[in-house]
């Protein structure tokens, strides 16, 4: 879930708890997504301080969700974007960390146009295989900043069972898959969980 487009930065909040509060019962976790570069303002909502603001609130609706009759608390893992410094990922992982969340989800879109693609004009976030070694060093950074502790799931540039290796070999615990999908179709997944439990069964 990310704030709305039409959402002022100074109602994220609220914003986000209002979602929270909808989706909560029919969801198996929440991702909390401050990194999509095609919403106006969202990606600010990663600055250390609006983060923190963020993840107070929803773990504090989580934790008062948890005490009602018959409701569990929701795994929380937070969205991130491929464009952070690594410095700003060590503020991303200090937030995580103090309001108790679940995981991260490494990453989203990139707002670079590596190599080839610098060629494209359009605005928005790039995905699929320019993607693919940026997200992979995100994701090798987090589980070694957190020893492995961290649950990730990694994100980025995934078209093929090789490239879903290489996340899980980078620290991720699950991969997910958006534009490799569309590429390769419906069994893509199907595909790429079958490769990877022969890779598994093999080594």
């Amino acid at each position: 879930m990310g704030k709305s487009k039409a959402a002022p930065l100074d109602q994220a909040v609220a914003d986000y708890l209002g979602s929270f509060a909808l989706l909560a019962d029919h969801a198996d976790y929440i991702a909390i997504n401050v990194s999509s570069p095609n919403t106006p303002d969202l990606r600010k909502l990663q600055d250390e301080e609006r983060l923190r603001e963020l993840l107070a609130a929803l773990s504090a609706a989580n934790r008062d969700r948890a005490v009602q009759p018959g409701k569990t608390k929701k795994p929380l893992l937070l969205k991130i974007a491929p464009d952070l410094s690594f410095r700003q990922i060590d503020d991303v992982l200090g937030a995580i960390a103090e309001f108790g969340l679940d995981g991260v989800i490494a990453t989203n879109t990139t707002l670079e146009r590596p190599g080839s693609f610098a060629r494209i004009t359009q605005t928005g976030g790039l995905s699929g295989p320019p993607l693919r070694r940026r997200s992979s060093e995100i994701i090798n950074y987090i589980a070694r900043a957190t020893n492995g502790r961290l649950p990730i799931i990694g994100v980025g540039g995934i078209n093929d069972a090789a490239s879903a290796g290489e996340k899980l070999d980078a620290g991720a615990t699950l991969v997910q898959v958006y534009t490799g999908m569309i590429f390769r179709g419906p069994f893509f997944a199907l595909d790429v969980a079958r490769a990877l439990s022969d890779r598994q069964r093999f080594c």
